[in-house]
């Protein structure tokens, strides 16, 4: 039985106290995944965050890794675009495409998780769908190379870059849109229930998809932690997983702190032994039915670079090729920046 094919992604928020530091771990993580065969990497954006996350401007970013890479795509997961000037981040995703070589695949979102940061940009979370929504029209406006004010057009043109859009979205209506759009969909962690929380925006965004000129693609970011055994994986992971606790009462999963692998459940956190993290992803009830990217979360806000380095390499050359992933054979199979997944086993 033929498996999906998918390609391997992953996914940083680059954590780090220290800026500088953090920035060089980052690049030498794209370099190293590059190395391992890894389709793509990820960067989440994160605005005024006090450390949490030190990537505020991941096109940034993306531009100095891509001065020191040459095949890996370069994905943003996500920039919140209700905060920035849309025509702006067109000409700054189109530079980045064309200095890439057309590497970049451009996620977006509406900025959920950081209403706390709006009235410092001026603007109303509570219209940061409507935000959402106008900003993407004028964003697609701009790279599609229509006339713009005094019929100027995007420079340097980027309008392939079109074909390399992706929402996070968390309703089927959003879904829904995304395909309709002949958007890619980005599906995030999926804290407590991926079955309930993901599998319907899923089957809404696939039951949308009308575009016969092109194939939908569904993106599923999945916290992936390996290690020697699951004790060891337990003891890198329980100063962070504190952390998330709060929000998980807030949220109302839980009523009151519990045991570590109860957290670790709940913040679907597939961890262990690889073969214990194998088999954990194949029980995913919204993983590998769907994914055309498959973009795994190595690192949380203590990890080291050395785990990081570690957990990418157990990825590439245990996990992923267990779920029907192998790595990419340079100049053999798709030309980079396009939308067709990667080689897969059969």
């Amino acid at each position: 039985m033929s498996q999906r094919r998918f390609k391997l992604g992953f996914l940083t928020h680059a954590f780090g106290r220290d800026p500088k530091q953090t920035y060089r771990d980052l690049i030498e993580q794209f370099e190293v995944a590059e190395a391992l065969g890894f389709d793509g990497g990820w960067i989440a954006q994160h605005h005024l965050s006090g450390g949490f996350g030190q990537a505020s401007s991941p096109l940034v970013l993306l531009a100095a890794v891509a001065a020191r890479t040459q095949r890996i795509e370069l994905g943003t997961g996500v920039i919140v675009l209700p905060l920035e000037d849309s025509l702006r981040l067109a000409e700054d995703a189109a530079v980045l495409d064309e200095i890439s070589g057309g590497r970049v695949q451009l996620g977006l979102g509406s900025g959920g998780a950081n209403l706390a940061v709006f009235d410092a940009f001026g603007q109303d979370p509570e219209q940061r769908n409507a935000l959402f929504r106008d900003g993407l029209n004028r964003l697609r406006q701009a790279l599609s190379g229509a006339p713009l004010a005094n019929a100027a057009s995007l420079q340097p043109p980027a309008a392939e870059l079109d074909r390399r859009l992706w929402h996070s979205h968390g309703t089927p209506e959003g879904a829904v849109d995304a395909a309709r759009q002949g958007n890619g969909l980005l599906l995030g962690t999926a804290t407590h229930d991926p079955l309930t929380v993901q599998k319907p925006l899923a089957d809404a965004y696939l039951a949308a998809w009308n575009h016969s000129d092109a194939r939908p693609r569904i993106g599923v970011v999945r916290a992936v932690f390996p290690a020697r055994d699951r004790a060891t994986a337990q003891a890198e992971l329980a100063p962070d997983i504190e952390l998330h606790v709060p929000r998980l009462i807030r949220e109302g999963i839980i009523d009151e702190a519990t045991t570590l692998e109860q957290h670790l459940r709940l913040l679907n956190v597939h961890h262990g032994h690889p073969d214990e993290v194998i088999a954990s992803l194949r029980s995913d009830p919204s993983l590998l039915p769907y994914a055309d990217y498959f973009i795994p979360l190595v690192q949380s806000e203590s990890s080291t670079q050395e785990q990081i380095l570690r957990r990418l390499e157990t990825i590439a050359r245990e996990i992923a090729p267990a779920l029907g992933w192998q790595p990419r054979q340079r100049g053999a199979d798709t030309p980079v920046g396009t939308t067709q997944p990667g080689v897969a086993v059969g």
